[in-house]
């Protein structure tokens, strides 16, 4: 399945290929924009690394791990399945917050976005409801849509890793900035 297939009632999610990213931040910026009527990339669920050696750009979005570890940390047991897209979803009312912040830190792929001078709450991504909104702006292709298959979720979950690995050597190197 590609951006421009029809929806339909099969689960997809996002892929990306980091070697295509340009870092123009149109994906980032659209999905602050359909989330919270405003354009900033601190508000939005798709990550955006830049690897300043090699003048690279790394995208990461939430991959909907199976075990979900992001949910199994949770205190307040404020992250769920959402039955419609298969992604995790908080529930603002029971997180804690800045308070805690152990689903961040339980992402192995760094695809959790916690700004709280931004927003109170993480920010993973949603799949805009099933109709990811970053890959229509996403002029490169470097990210698309897949249906859900052991095939497909297979090979995200081999780039997930290796995006894990590169942007590990990311915040190793310049130390998170």
């Amino acid at each position: 399945m590609t951006s421009e297939a029809t929806f339909s009632s099969e689960k997809v999610a996002i892929i990306y290929d980091p070697a295509l990213c340009t870092g123009c931040h149109m994906c980032e910026l659209v999905c602050s924009l359909v989330h919270f009527n405003r354009s900033h990339i601190g508000l939005s669920r798709i990550i955006i690394y830049k690897d300043k050696s090699t003048a690279t750009f790394i995208p990461t979005v939430c991959i909907s791990c199976p075990a979900m570890p992001c949910a199994a940390v949770c205190p307040e047991d404020a992250i769920i399945k959402d039955e419609k897209t298969g992604m995790p979803k908080i529930i603002e009312e029971k997180c804690l917050g800045e308070e805690c912040g152990k689903c961040v830190e339980a992402c192995p792929y760094h695809a959790i976005r916690f700004s709280p001078k931004l927003y109170p709450y993480p920010l993973m991504c949603d799949l805009c409801g099933g109709d990811p909104q970053c890959v229509k702006v996403c002029w490169s292709k470097a990210l698309d849509i897949v249906v859900h298959t052991r095939e497909s979720d297979t090979k995200r979950y081999l780039i997930a890793a290796e995006i894990h690995r590169k942007i590990s050597e990311i915040e190793k190197k310049y130390g998170g900035e």
